[in-house]
């Protein structure tokens, strides 16, 4: 029993006394004033209706004559903290069995010692066992030993640290996939504020999902410098890494199954949750941008600008712009979308193609055997291009089917034929074997510089090999 706990209860004990704290009585009277009370139906503090007994009231009124106030809170048991029903050296086996086996829950405990004759079926109740381990710190999924501590902690200025995640929406209707689907939502929360910089439904779970939240929170709300995120691979991928290091912002990833230590976007997920996803209206909602237009205009209009009671009744978008001049904002939108650019290296097959992310890509024939730099915007991973000469120039994926038709053999441009120098390597030999003393008088000639090109352009009576 708690202090709140005790202190209502020794309030109500003297609501019962009433005016015997104040008035001497005789013994006669104080007796009949006493079974009075006891006729009484008294409203106890856990909201019951009971009756006393004039010796219970009696007990009361002593106590309070003796030590005051202080006596009628209650008494602690003196065997607070043990267990009456469990024999100690059962309970010291049931302790080693936890320890044993972390995952050992209380029915299967009962279990094992039920089956190994320590103890009869019903000997004590499941519910001793489960107060013995929580006394001693074994209760719960996992032993509270294990379990990390955890501090209250809030970002210095707005900016410094913004937490990220996800949570399911509703189902609606996904026209690519011909069916029904329920919706992943991703939000981003200042640290500090409390402010939504963004939030987005979509039917995905990918990086580019992600990615499409932090680019309209950037260019809306600012670059962070730190994110809060999980380890899901929307927000731990290639291109997510590359981007925010483009922009100058820190990841950290929180604990795995550790969802508590994003505690503020967790909590917003729950607010979201009661005042928008549960009491939306199905025949109003019908697309995925029907969502989204609710969900930025209950943001916007509702969540950002209403009093906060982790802000001191301030808003959210108040504490932000206090904080305004210390956000970094990206005023030119051609650097942000630059930021969001990101590239591969490939080597062009003798097909003239490449494959980026499992799908396969035409590249201009002239490229084959070479390595290219692909480029891409993260926020459309499929729409890539490179860069030839200074031109941009879009690739295409490959379609087998136009491609059947398409020419194989390509007509080059006429060129001029190229210079006969007059040299065999066969016929060089052929001449060496019989006219040896030709072959070494054009050869001294020609080291001496007495035979120029044209003479062995037609035809030199020897060639060295």
């Amino acid at each position: 029993m708690n202090d709140d706990r005790k202190r209502d209860v020794a309030l109500f004990r003297l609501a019962v006394l009433g005016d015997l704290v104040h008035t001497e009585l005789r013994r006669g009277a104080l007796r009949r004033a006493l079974a009075r009370k006891s006729q009484e139906h008294w409203l106890f503090p856990d909201g019951k209706t009971r009756r006393l007994s004039a010796k219970t009231i009696q007990s009361w009124l002593y106590a309070y004559r003796k030590r005051g106030f202080d006596g009628l809170l209650p008494r602690e048991r003196k065997d607070r903290g043990s267990s009456r029903s469990i024999p100690p050296e059962i309970q010291t086996l049931v302790l080693d069995m936890k320890r044993e086996d972390p995952g050992r829950s209380t029915p299967l405990i009962l279990r094992e010692l039920e089956s190994a004759g320590v103890i009869e079926r019903g000997d004590f109740s499941a519910s001793a066992v489960t107060r013995l381990l929580a006394r001693h710190g074994l209760s719960g999924p996992k032993m509270e030993l294990e379990v990390a501590a955890r501090h209250r902690f809030v970002a210095a200025v707005c900016g410094e640290l913004w937490q990220g995640d996800a949570c399911h929406g509703p189902k609606l209707f996904d026209p690519q996939a011909g069916r029904e689907v329920r919706v992943k939502i991703f939000g981003l929360i200042d640290d500090k504020s409390r402010l939504i910089t963004y939030l987005r439904a979509s039917f995905h779970e990918r990086q580019e999902d992600f990615l499409r939240v932090l680019f309209e929170a950037v260019r809306r709300r600012g670059v962070p410098k730190s994110l809060l995120l999980d380890n899901h691979g929307s927000f731990s991928g290639a291109d997510a890494r590359v981007t925010c290091a483009q922009l100058g912002i820190r990841l950290v990833y929180a604990r795995p199954y550790d969802g508590a230590s994003k505690g503020k976007i967790e909590r917003f997920w729950r607010t979201l949750r009661a005042h928008v996803l549960d009491r939306l209206a199905p025949d109003a909602v019908e697309t995925i941008d029907d969502l989204n237009l609710r969900l930025m205009a209950w943001v916007d209009g509702e969540y950002n600008v209403r009093p906060h009671s982790g802000l001191g009744a301030r808003t959210p978008l108040e504490v932000f712009e206090e904080d305004a001049e210390q956000v970094r904002f990206v005023g030119d939108a051609a650097e942000l979308e630059a930021s969001f650019v990101a590239h591969v290296e490939r080597t062009v097959k003798n097909d003239s193609t490449c494959t980026v992310a499992g799908r396969v890509y035409e590249v201009p024939a002239h490229l084959r055997g070479r390595t290219v730099t692909l480029f891409y915007q993260v926020l459309r991973p499929d729409q890539l291009w490179l860069e030839d000469g200074g031109t941009r120039v879009p690739l295409r994926e490959v379609d087998a089917l136009a491609n059947a038709h398409r020419p194989r053999v390509s007509r080059p441009e006429p060129c001029e034929a190229p210079r006969a120098t007059g040299l065999n390597a066969v016929e060089g030999t052929l001449k060496r074997l019989f006219h040896p003393d030709t072959c070494t008088d054009t050869a001294g000639a020609e080291e001496a510089g007495q035979v120029d090109g044209d003479e062995l352009e037609g035809g030199a009576p020897c060639a060295r090999s």
